[in-house]
């Protein structure tokens, strides 16, 4: 840190970039975006121009040579993390990278290492954990009131709600359809409320080709997301899985089930949950509803959210900030994300086996 302020530069200026890591990063006065980094040079430039930074560049390494650059955010397609987070910590930067971290287990091991070595901070954008109601329900969990939780069901099923940019439908540029773009999300919910148990071995099924043969027009493609709603165009992008499911298997003999899907007939425009089932009491994110039984009756509850801030990107950043600042851990660390990855990895793996994957 120079000058007494936090310098960042930002690589993958899309939608996610634009919409709430730069408005997180600006909200903190000790913080100075000095750079962004874009493929497509006008977006680049137009960023920048935008929210006056210094310096844009297509190519991303051009950026990791600012020596005065503390913390690289990274918002790019999933399948080009990898590189840039180890380029990034062997330049000696501090690192945000959006979700999911990696597609592969073998990456993030990778990342580990490479972060042990640089010796610095390498944290996961996950931010619904930043919701006031999952903060408030993590610590109901950690107070002992469900008991032992032995099953817990977490699912992301969008009914005909398409993300039709290529980074989230090409499979070369995402790693996987809707088990890794919504799944991980629901997924590293509930394994962080169980308190990240060991698993062992994932069953899993995904459908290999769309449900729906034709997809959303070409006006659409520059949209981040939109509803589908009957309207037909070929897209020879499109080759990741519609639905994919998931039984997964812990060492202390507690189970989780994993659903995702964007093309769902379901009654819900969206529905991403989970359910912890309990020996005292079960609960349910994000409605945060309690279900348990005492003195003989059945009794309902519902907790309260922790007060927090509305944007849940800008409190996931000011806690990387803050642990950055004050030399803690990563708020979310790799660690916690391999075990996430082994699991839709897993789903992936039994899906071409059609048996059980150990893990």
């Amino acid at each position: 840190m120079k000058s007494g302020k936090l310098r960042v530069g930002i690589i993958g200026v899309g939608g996610i970039a634009k919409g709430v890591h730069i408005p997180g990063w600006r909200d903190i006065p000790a913080v100075e975006i000095v750079a962004v980094a874009d493929v497509d040079k006008k977006r680049a430039q137009a960023v920048a121009d935008e929210f006056s930074i210094p310096h844009a560049f297509t190519d991303y390494k051009k950026l990791l040579q600012l020596k005065e650059i503390d913390v690289v955010d990274i918002c790019t397609p999933n399948m080009f993390h990898t590189s840039i987070v180890l380029a990034a910590l062997a330049a000696g930067k501090h690192v945000l990278c959006e979700k999911p971290l990696a597609v592969t287990p073998k990456e993030i091991e990778q990342m580990m290492r490479a972060e042990k070595k640089a010796r610095r901070l390498l944290m996961v954008g996950q931010n619904n954990r930043y919701r006031g109601i999952s903060i408030a329900l993590k610590r109901y969990i950690e107070a002992g009131n469900l008991g032992k939780v032995y099953y817990t069901r977490a699912w992301a099923i969008r009914r005909n709600w398409l993300p039709v940019a290529p980074g989230f439908i090409s499979k070369k540029l995402s790693g996987g359809g809707p088990c890794m773009d919504i799944g991980v999300h629901c997924l590293d919910l509930a394994m962080w409320l169980m308190g990240f148990p060991e698993p062992v071995s994932v069953t899993g099924a995904s459908m290999p080709t769309p449900a729906h043969p034709k997809l959303l027009p070409a006006a659409s493609r520059a949209c981040h997301r939109k509803p589908y709603h009957g309207q037909h165009l070929h897209s020879r992008l499109y080759d990741v899985e519609d639905f994919a499911c998931g039984l997964v298997r812990f060492k202390d003999g507690s189970m989780l089930s994993l659903e995702t899907s964007w093309l769902g007939h379901t009654p819900e425009s969206e529905d991403m949950s989970c359910m912890l089932l309990g020996t005292k009491a079960g609960v349910n994110w994000p409605s945060g509803k309690v279900h348990t039984a005492a003195n003989g009756v059945l009794v309902d509850s519902v907790l309260q959210p922790v007060p927090i801030r509305p944007q849940t990107h800008t409190t996931e950043i000011h806690e990387f900030y803050d642990a950055i600042v004050n030399k803690k851990p990563s708020p979310i660390p790799a660690a916690q994300s391999l075990k996430v990855i082994k699991i839709l990895d897993g789903i992936y793996r039994s899906q071409k086996t059609g048996k059980e994957v150990r893990l």
